[in-house]
């Protein structure tokens, strides 16, 4: 038995098993690998056969954890089940968009074209369910663990699959542990009462480091941290409309102070907010910004801001003051950050108001009502769509620009770059198109500075062997873990 103390921040109560953690109860048609492309999983093969049709070959003597066979009327029942009462699916789909061909093809029928269903099935939230089940009390898939007990807030317990249709896992049990404080988490690794601790703030790293008997787990790089700068606030929160503005912000940040001082080296300077990977080898075309801040305070000159008396820049009676937001996906998780950029920025003459919120919700109810000038938030990508993230983030027909006014949106060439990318059937293609995209994100229009990426750390006892942390952390496989000794 393996026990893994995790922070306890399930989606909601109808997805336990699949959020943080995912205990891999469910799988879906479609792996991500550690660069971000996708590989069969329970779909053996796909094909695009025109008409906004992508057919998928379903692989054979495949059983959900109750003993029913796994059929394309699972992945039907699944995929219909996903669309928001509002009727969007990120997929493009709705009800009786996918179509049963027989027992193992089905056919996912998309309202407009969308060339990157197969990347974005890779998301572990489109793990197949089993028909007729209360996944909410009994979460039934056809993973390497079935579900045992959950108990909300507590622990999350599932065993090994004994029919499972690929490699049997290692392990008999993991017994996930909630256990939302960070120095707790920590006492119940070194008291032997887990196995394996996640999501270890950047600080306590080099704590662990130094500790016997314990060995520290990186992933490739892969949440962003970045500040979304608002394009379209009203006064007092409209200073970031001039894009001079806006690009002194981003280089006035010392990254490589940020990464070696608060994060102990646990991150990378990276000047997207997507998997560098996704982009392949035109991740370059993005160039972003490195610590230069006399460019910055000549853009802020350039823009008609002079030295105040306390060094804050002035322009018509009004100080250069901006509001920062921190609360994505909490305060907590950015902690210490918005103090350092607070400083920082205040070296090129702009202060920063610090406003720290509990959680996402409370994050975008300011956002909502557009109270705020920068958003610091944490991110990351879990499937391997290259225009999921800007589309969500960042277009103007995307979930915060419909829902909250367009607060980053960087314009109608953006828009058009990310709609070509996600109607282009090559794969290649769409990563260049969206790194011409994230160009115009961030270095034409700058509505986004991004700051870091950062690994993905777990700390393990020495006895815990083949845990391997995936870059999209949600996507971390359990099914190679064994305890030696």
């Amino acid at each position: 038995m393996v026990g893994v103390a995790a922070d306890g921040n399930e989606l909601k109560y109808g997805e336990v098993g699949i959020g943080s953690p995912n205990a891999n109860i469910y799988e879906s048609l479609v792996k991500l690998t550690g660069d971000y492309q996708v590989e069969p999983l329970l779909a053996t093969r796909w094909e695009y056969r025109g008409n906004n049709t992508w057919r998928f070959y379903l692989r054979k003597g495949v059983k959900f954890h109750n003993g029913q066979e796994f059929t394309a009327e699972a992945v039907k029942y699944t995929l219909e089940q996903a669309i928001r009462p509002s009727g969007k699916s990120i997929l493009k789909i709705k009800e009786g968009s996918v179509k049963i061909v027989d027992d193992y093809t089905v056919d996912i029928v998309t309202t407009e074209p969308n060339m990157r269903v197969p990347e974005i099935l890779a998301h572990p939230l489109n793990g197949i369910r089993v028909p007729g089940v209360d996944h909410t009390r009994n979460p039934t898939g056809t993973g390497p663990f079935r579900f045992v007990s959950y108990e909300k807030d507590k622990e999350l317990v599932v065993e090994r699959n004994p029919n499972y249709w690929g490699t049997p896992p290692k392990v008999s049990k993991i017994v996930f542990k909630y256990i939302p404080d960070h120095n707790s988490r920590l006492l119940a690794l070194q008291a032997g009462e887990v196995d394996v601790i996640k999501e270890i703030p950047r600080e306590m790293i080099g704590q662990i480091k130094a500790m016997k008997g314990i060995n520290l787990l990186t992933a490739p790089m892969g949440p962003y941290v970045a500040l979304s700068l608002m394009v379209n606030g009203k006064h007092p929160h409209d200073i970031l409309q001039d894009k001079r503005v806006r690009q002194a912000v981003g280089w006035a940040i010392d990254r490589k102070a940020i990464i070696e001082k608060v994060w102990e080296g646990n991150a990378e300077s990276n000047q997207t907010v997507i998997p560098p990977g996704i982009l392949r080898e035109y991740k370059d075309l993005v160039k972003g910004f490195t610590y230069e801040p006399e460019k910055a305070r000549k853009l802020l000159e350039q823009a008609g801001w002079r030295p105040g008396p306390d060094g804050i820049k002035l322009k018509d009676g009004r100080w250069l003051e901006l509001t920062l937001v921190s609360g994505f996906p909490s305060a907590s998780v950015l902690k210490p950050l918005p103090e350092v950029l607070q400083q920082q920025l205040k070296e090129v003459g702009i202060a920063v108001k610090v406003v720290e919120v509990a959680d996402s919700g409370l994050y975008y109810d300011r956002l909502k009502k557009g109270e705020g000038d920068l958003w610091l938030e944490r991110g990351n990508q879990n499937n391997g769509d290259p225009t999921f993230l800007p589309e969500l983030l960042f277009h103007s027909r995307g979930y915060q620009g419909s829902t909250y006014n367009n607060p980053f949106w960087p314009g109608e060439k953006f828009d058009r770059l990310v709609d070509e990318a996600r109607n282009n059937p090559d794969i290649r293609e769409a990563a260049r198109l969206m790194a011409e995209a994230m160009h115009v994100l961030i270095d034409e229009e700058t509505t986004v500075v991004p700051i870091a990426s950062l690994y993905n750390v777990y700390a393990a006892r020495e006895k815990v062997k083949g845990l391997n942390p995936h870059p999209a952390d949600i996507n971390t496989r359990w099914d190679t873990v064994h305890v030696e000794g």
